[in-house]
């Protein structure tokens, strides 16, 4: 990796930024500095996204300033900046027909355009990327026949390639399977420890983001609310004031960080009488389980993996469920255990849960209450292929399952069809 400049690397005062006449971001004044890993947290629509472009020069400035390495952000050519920073957006259009290859060699264009590599150290810089993003069988695969998760690892791999002092990533974990989830955060504090690098990344999953993050930045409505480690950050007060929900905060029995939950809130009576089984995992179920909580059905889920986001929910709304070991396949018994939960329930959801084959035993459990009789409710059935990193062992399941159930567009008319 490029040695990093000593001290601070990113420095913002007063910025502000946004689209057109809408302001989305502003008064945002922080510094952050080399072997740091910074997470962006808060709501959807905060301005996370709309302050990583800013930081990166995607988006112009309304007002304020950036300062990168002791010098301003519009002082870099595009190529040095190249060299400073690497950015892997939330999304990115179709990589065209580049092998994968191809693609995470483009990481190398500014140091080989500014004369600062030589053919040995850009390929060993590649390989090094593709090994560290587990994508290096898929060297020579085009790039736009991959899946969501695949797509996900090339655009990280591309951005590790470029060796860059400052990470910037936008989600980096969406779309992939738990393992791989936890692959690149560790993939990511280990570049921010070995390299001294700075990596600043908006996360979703709180969990996710005090396991990896040494320093936390929560935005809402386009300013910051809190700036500190995650035990300052994370606590019930400050995030239920950002998040607009009661909020449950335990501590990790294996890794020491908080452990995040939303706590439902009154619960109805209308559907008592239904029992409700739910297939969820990777905080794809919180909003379920806690709708179908708070409406007074009797809930169930899993299979989910301790320390999951979904096991944590469950867990604090009191709902029984299967579990299997954290980051671990589940086992025969646990697929029993959560067989027995799916096939006493009235009606079963299967949330836009990512299928892995760790996973994929939740499928087999749908189908076993699918045979049975039970009503089966799938949401968002069509965004399958995306979210499916176990291939055919996987479709044919879903293929099976979808001639089976009801389809449901989102969380909210899955659970009304469950309780109706």
């Amino acid at each position: 990796m490029n040695a990093p400049p000593a001290g601070r690397l990113i420095e913002a005062e007063n910025l502000s930024a946004g689209y057109g006449p809408r302001p989305v971001v502003s008064a945002i004044t922080f510094a952050a500095s080399a072997g740091e890993v910074v997470g962006l947290i808060g709501p959807n629509g905060a301005g996370k996204s709309t302050l990583l472009r800013a930081l990166t020069r995607a988006l112009p400035l309304r007002s304020g300033s950036v300062v990168l390495a002791g010098k301003p952000l519009r002082s870099y050519s595009s190529l040095q900046l190249a060299t400073l920073m690497a950015f892997v957006p939330q999304s990115e259009p179709a990589l065209f027909d580049f092998t994968v290859e191809e693609v995470v060699w483009m990481g190398r264009h500014a140091l080989r355009a500014l004369k600062r590599s030589d053919a040995a150290g850009d390929a060993r810089a590649v390989r090094r990327a593709l090994a560290a993003m587990d994508i290096l069988h898929l060297a020579d695969r085009r790039a736009n026949a991959l899946s969501g998760g695949e797509h996900r690892r090339v655009l990280i791999a591309r951005a590790l390639a470029q060796e860059a002092p400052i990470l910037v990533l936008d989600e980096p974990t969406a779309n992939l399977d738990i393992s791989h989830e936890r692959e690149v955060l560790e993939t990511l504090t280990g570049v921010s420890r070995s390299a001294n690098a700075l990596v600043i990344a908006a996360m979703h999953d709180l969990n996710s983001a005090a396991a990896a993050c040494s320093r936390l930045l929560l935005m809402v409505r386009g300013s910051l609310a809190a700036d500190g480690p995650p035990e300052q950050v994370l606590t019930p007060e400050t995030l239920g004031s950002a998040y607009g929900a009661s909020m449950l905060v335990a501590r990790s029995p294996f890794f020491g960080t908080p452990l995040v939950s939303a706590q439902a809130r009154t619960r109805g009576e209308s559907a008592r009488s239904r029992r409700v089984h739910v297939i969820c995992g990777g905080g794809s179920g919180a909003a379920t389980l806690s709708a179908l909580w708070r409406q007074g059905a009797e809930v169930t889920a899993g299979v989910l993996n301790l320390l999951d986001g979904d096991q944590e929910t469950a867990a604090a709304l009191g709902i029984e469920h299967a579990t299997e070991q954290p980051f671990s396949a589940i086992g025969p018994e646990a697929e029993a255990a959560g067989q027995e939960l799916a096939l006493k329930a009235d009606a079963l959801i299967v949330t836009e849960v990512a299928i892995g084959h760790g996973n994929v035993a939740n499928l087999r459990i749908a189908l076993a209450a699918a045979k049975a009789g039970t009503r089966v409710v799938l949401v968002n059935p069509g965004g399958f292929d995306e979210r499916n990193f176990a291939d055919e062992v996987a479709g044919a399941l879903w293929r099976e399952l979808v001639g089976m159930s009801s389809t449901a567009d989102d969380a909210t008319a899955a659970c009304l069809l469950a309780i109706g």
